[in-house]
């Protein structure tokens, strides 16, 4: 005679039929009669039958909304869940396709005083582009690990320096952008290739102004934001629907492996006495994703080149100091706050609310020549209020169908400031591809 305790012990043991039939030394037919008849005694009458015919999967109700791509899943548990994990392997969620959103779970009692949940999960199905932390993984293997890097400790150069510093902002990258030539009134062929051609133009432009200035003291790499064009193609700040032309895994790939081979060439090269990355995360293109990528090739620059000094900006607004200057570094519209972005051109509003920050922050013009950078509208233009000079750079990757349509063409570029330290001296500059 198999007891009640049997029946729950070779529930919970997930093993087959067949296997707890053995184990009790019975017959298969006669173990599923008893547990039919042990299930059947300790649930309602309105739910004895899924749990009955479903009992062995644990699962007894999934309903999928196919125009949403979600799904609810019930299910019985004679364990309590305790994580996220313990929901997915009790609802036997394929973790391939679909991705927890929320679940809850309820404790019941049988008429015996025996225990069961009963859980209810939300899930999600996964887009074929998303991005997981295992593509993640074998990416950053993949593409950092293509050559032993042995941690170079010091900048190759010993050689005197120009008292400069040389702020080169790679702005608006956008990588997986497309424009469709066919659609869009004015072209931009853009892609892997292209981007990284603009990079290496970007590197020939830094040769240029080292010829023409000598080698500079410092070298600020900075990245204003938006390097990113979206995820699941939608701006990260959801619902703006985005043209593009890689894949979450595939603009991943493309950022690190492009980026990586830029800052090699950077960092091994005798163009500056010290250099520095800053990378902003706070943009509404980029977002969440900026700050995936801007972190994983932090964590690659500083254990091959220890002696760069690297950040990555997540507040909206943040500043640096350079002997007599203050650059004061932003996207120009934020990750989640922000309706509309800050202007093209300064206006009083603008003014008034960057002035307050040089106040909260101690920033005195009077001591200190101050620059406002910020990216966003894909143009480069300057302008100078009594307090700071407010100066808009440019996008690599230029425009899209959108900006055309609603504000005509746009010329790809990176910006760059040459920076004086000891005076108030700054040369812009800048190149278009």
């Amino acid at each position: 005679m198999i007891s009640s305790n049997q029946i729950i012990k070779a529930i919970k043991s997930k093993k087959s039929n067949r296997e707890c039939a053995r184990k009790l030394g019975v017959s298969l037919n006669e173990f599923i009669a008893k547990k039919k008849e042990f299930v059947t005694s300790q649930f309602s009458e309105t739910e004895k039958d899924m749990y009955v015919i479903a009992l062995e999967e644990k699962i007894i109700e999934f309903s999928e909304n196919v125009s949403e791509g979600t799904a609810k899943i019930k299910g019985i548990s004679l364990s309590e869940p305790h994580s996220a994990e313990d929901i997915e392997k009790i609802l036997k969620i394929d973790k391939d396709k679909w991705k927890l959103s929320t679940y809850w779970n309820k404790q019941h009692k049988d008429s015996k005083g025996v225990d069961y949940w009963v859980i209810s999960a939300m899930i999600t199905k996964k887009q074929e582009s998303e991005l997981s932390v295992e593509d993640i993984d074998a990416l950053l293997t993949k593409v950092f690990n293509k050559v032993k890097n042995v941690p170079i400790k010091t900048a190759p150069s010993t050689k005197l320096t120009n008292n400069k510093a040389l702020f080169i902002y790679t702005s608006d990258k956008h990588i997986a952008a497309y424009v469709n030539d066919k659609e869009a009134i004015y072209k931009n062929d853009y892609g892997k290739m292209s981007f990284q051609a603009r990079m290496l133009n970007v590197l020939y432009e830094v040769y240029y102004l080292v010829n023409l200035f000598g080698q500079f003291e410092d070298i600020f790499i900075i990245d204003l934001g938006d390097r990113m064009d979206g995820m699941h193609a939608q701006t990260t700040r959801g619902g703006h629907k985005l043209p593009q032309n890689m894949s979450d895994k595939e603009a991943f790939e493309t950022a690190i492996t492009v980026e990586k081979e830029f800052y090699d060439r950077m960092f091994q090269s005798e163009y500056s006495q010290n250099y520095h990355i800053i990378s902003n995360a706070c943009s509404n293109h980029g977002g969440i994703f900026d700050y995936m990528v801007s972190r994983a090739l932090e964590i690659y620059v500083n254990a091959t080149y220890p002696f760069v000094k690297t950040s990555v900006q997540e507040k909206f607004i943040d500043h640096i100091e350079y002997g007599k200057h203050v650059l004061i570094f932003t996207h120009g519209k934020d990750t989640e706050d922000m309706k509309h972005g800050m202007p093209l051109h300064i206006n009083d509003k603008t003014e008034n609310y960057l002035n307050k920050y040089l106040m909260y922050n101690d920033i005195d013009p009077k001591y200190k020549q101050i620059s406002v950078i910020k990216g966003d509208l894909h143009k480069d233009t300057s302008e100078s209020t009594y307090n700071f000079r407010y100066r808009n750079v440019l996008s690599l990757f230029g425009g899209s169908k959108w900006i055309a349509t609603n504000f005509g063409p746009s010329k790809s570029g990176c910006s760059f400031d040459v920076v004086e330290k000891e005076t108030t001296r700054i040369f812009e500059h800048k190149i278009l591809f």
